[in-house]
């Protein structure tokens, strides 16, 4: 996960947490692979580590289909 991945998931924490819950990806993102963000916070809350400090093994469980 690239800074830029992180920064744009805090930010998207902080929305959904705004607005009351996790929102939808959009259909016309650039990237072709989505991933479950609120499944990463949370393995990253219950392990003490930050999402940026993931191996490419660990954030491969969260890529939705």
């Amino acid at each position: 996960m690239s800074e830029q991945d992180f920064k744009d998931l805090c930010e998207l924490d902080e929305v959904a947490e705004a607005a009351g819950g996790y929102v939808d990806f959009h259909p016309n993102s650039d990237s072709e692979i989505h991933y479950d963000y609120r499944a990463i916070i949370a393995y990253c809350k219950q392990r003490g580590i930050e999402p940026i400090d993931m191996t490419v093994r660990e954030l491969q469980q969260f890529i939705v289909a």
